[in-house]
């Protein structure tokens, strides 16, 4: 006698956890539900390590999608510089392509590609 199994095959695929968000997906998230923000809000909200926020902040600004709000305030508590988002462009989120000398962010909710300056 054969025992089947009654679930269609792909029913056990199902049942997988969903993967998490890369940190730069959740970091943009983060950046579009906010609007405004400092680096650290970034990096609690988006559970991202500080280094890779950092380089993703610092990348984007580059290319313009976000730019100083309030600067850094030296020798005051939590005078976090404040960024804001100036062009939300959709869901995902850029991603650096390219190396070296010719580094550049491509979005992919346009197509564009922005080249960054080196230097």
């Amino acid at each position: 006698m054969t025992r089947h199994n009654h679930l269609p095959r792909t029913a056990a695929r199902d049942q997988r956890p969903a993967r998490r968000p890369c940190d730069r997906a959740r970091i943009w998230t983060s950046m579009r539900v906010m609007r405004r923000f400092t680096l650290p809000e970034l990096i609690v909200t988006a559970q991202a390590g500080e280094s890779n926020a950092r380089c993703y902040v610092g990348e984007l600004h580059a290319a313009g999608f976000i730019a100083i709000a309030v600067p850094h305030r030296r020798g005051t508590i939590g005078g976090h510089q404040v960024w804001r988002l100036v062009r939300n462009t959709g869901p995902h989120a850029p991603r650096r392509i390219g190396r070296g000398k010719r580094p550049a962010i491509f979005d992919p909710n346009t197509g564009e590609a922005i080249c960054l300056a080196t230097g």
